[in-house]
């Protein structure tokens, strides 16, 4: 798999330079690269739609006799809108019954009821504009975040290279798709992380020697209940299935957006893990937006804790550009660190604390085609590993898109 990947990037380059030689214009070569990029963009779509489409059929065969399923999650979601209602209006009469007296704490208080109709308009605005900055933001820069939050329909495949003072370099080749089920099922997904030029001959193979390294293939499943947002997946990590849960409870405070995220995993390999993230979010400006990042996580098989603090600004200085800049902390309860350096087995010792400082930028922009974006991040760490002496990396990744995306 993974000498079919490079041939297919050698070939398209060998192509590509032979179709530029054979053009004296660079119209010509421009035109080749869009025609090239329909083709895949359509054949992505293509090939979700026939596997959607294919499996709409086989369950309908299979549920003739019984009520739609598309009706009954209408008929949950429906009912599950009611109860939410009416818990809203127990909330509202009680509040209004007993805990706000006057009209002034009702305007200090944005998540009780108003008692003008033009007080609730203006809450609503602002909320809708707080989440839409958010939204915007992880749009653009693709995080984690927003690509397990995405509906969209496509194949990113991302070409990076890193640089570091302190260890080694490395340049990979990484592809991440996803394709939403329309017809068969619309909380449906199937997914692909972290395929990369590395792991591509793995994919359903042993993996115990290289246990994080191996690429995830699965089917999401998205629900909700109330105001808890709900993603149940199950899948493969090389020959190991695995199970997860992710829950997110988006909630608005004043000017803040604070969004906190639980993850579950299960795989026959790690075992149990668990994470949590939460995600206190403002917008500066029309142009700007502040978070923070608040992180902890802990694994079966792995001694400690970790977690983590990160603020971040980000700035939109132009249409398709945008900067950002992050000051992280990173710490364990129980890091392990080698004491000895250049010895075939040096000897460890466990610290508790923060072992890692890193400060970054990240300059990234929608340049040529819509469906191209180029990413620079410089960043100095000053990690325990190193005796906190600085690390300065480099990190530049190109992303090229395929199929339906933002």
């Amino acid at each position: 798999m993974i000498i079919v990947l490079r041939v297919i990037v050698i070939s398209s380059l060998v192509l590509s330079l032979n179709y530029a030689d054979s053009n004296s214009t660079i119209q010509g070569e421009s035109s080749y690269i869009d025609k090239l990029h329909k083709s895949i963009s359509e054949t992505v779509i293509e090939w979700s739609d026939i596997i959607d489409t294919t499996l709409s059929n086989w369950l309908d065969d299979n549920e003739t006799n019984t009520t739609d399923p598309e009706d009954v999650e209408e008929n949950i979601t429906l009912l599950e809108a009611n109860i939410t209602d009416a818990e809203d209006n127990a909330t509202a009469v009680k509040i209004n019954r007993v805990i706000i007296p006057t009209q002034t704490r009702a305007v200090k208080t944005h998540t009780t009821i108003a008692p003008s109709n033009t007080m609730v308009d203006e809450t609503k605005k602002t909320i809708s504009t707080v989440e839409e900055k958010v939204h915007s933001v992880d749009q653009f820069f693709q995080n984690e975040k927003y690509l397990n939050e995405t509906e969209n329909t496509y194949v990113r495949v991302r070409v990076e290279s890193y640089f570091q003072s302190k260890g080694s370099n490395d340049f990979d080749l990484t592809v991440r798709a996803q394709m939403p089920f329309s017809k068969s099922r619309k909380r449906f997904k199937i997914f692909v992380d972290d395929l990369t030029l590395d792991n591509a001959d793995e994919i359903l193979k042993d993996t115990s020697a290289n246990r994080n390294d191996s690429p995830d293939i699965g089917i999401h499943y998205f629900a909700s209940r109330h105001k808890i947002l709900s993603r149940y997946s199950i899948g493969l990590s090389g020959i190991d299935p695995f199970v997860k849960a992710r829950f997110n409870m988006p909630i608005n405070i004043d000017e803040w957006l604070i969004d906190p995220v639980q993850l579950f995993k299960y795989s026959t390999d790690d075992k149990f893990e668990e994470e949590t993230n939460i995600y206190f979010d403002k917008k500066v400006s029309e142009k700007s937006l502040f978070r923070i990042q608040l992180y902890r996580s802990t694994q079966e098989e792995i001694d400690g804790m970790n977690y983590a603090l990160s603020a971040q600004y980000y700035r939109s200085t132009k249409e398709n550009t945008g900067f950002g800049f992050t000051q992280s902390f990173f710490g364990n309860t129980e890091y392990q660190y080698t004491t000895e350096k250049d010895v075939p087995h040096p000897k460890t010792k466990k610290y508790g604390g923060i072992h890692d400082y890193v400060t970054s930028f990240s300059w990234r922009a929608n340049i040529w085609r819509k469906w191209f974006y180029y990413e620079v991040r410089p960043s100095v760490s000053f990690h325990k590993q190193y005796d906190y002496e600085p690390n300065y990396t480099l990190r530049v990744f190109f992303d090229f898109y395929f199929g339906k995306f933002n």
